[in-house]
């Protein structure tokens, strides 16, 4: 059941297709929360379509390199906590608030870098000079 989490994967495709047709101003922040919330159960239902011969095997090897930076440190973070007992098999309730912690972390994280990256992009349009104006003028 686990392998449909790779549709959870239309939420950042789509919201990258709407701020790129609306013009929104904070493009890459939104695009970055929203591949940030799914980044870590898409990894994991990546990991699960290796029963499908070639392209299977491909696709859960990319879930594998990418929920090996992403998957454990919700893990990690939960078990330092002591949500999760050590030395114990995961429930699926326990999976469950891995992965929602894993997209709350995740989410703020891409945020942050797509905030970055939109202010950095107007603050390279306001540079721009003006076309009306000669480059070569004493000011």
């Amino acid at each position: 059941m686990s392998q449909w989490l790779i549709f959870l994967a239309i939420l950042p495709l789509s919201c990258h297709y709407l701020t790129r047709n609306r013009h929104v101003n904070k493009r890459f922040m939104w695009n970055g929360i929203a591949f940030g919330m799914v980044v870590a159960p898409v990894s994991f239902g990546l990991i699960q379509m290796t029963y499908i011969p070639l392209v299977g095997k491909l696709l859960g090897l990319v879930g594998v390199l990418v929920n090996l930076p992403h998957g454990s440190i919700g893990y990690i973070s939960l078990l330092w906590s002591g949500t999760i007992e050590p030395n114990t098999a995961i429930t699926a309730a326990e999976l469950v608030m891995i992965n929602v912690f894993n997209g709350v972390l995740f989410a703020y994280i891409y945020g942050l870098i797509g905030y970055a990256v939109d202010r950095k992009m107007a603050k390279d349009e306001e540079n721009i000079p003006v076309l009306g104006k000669s480059l070569h003028s004493a000011t």
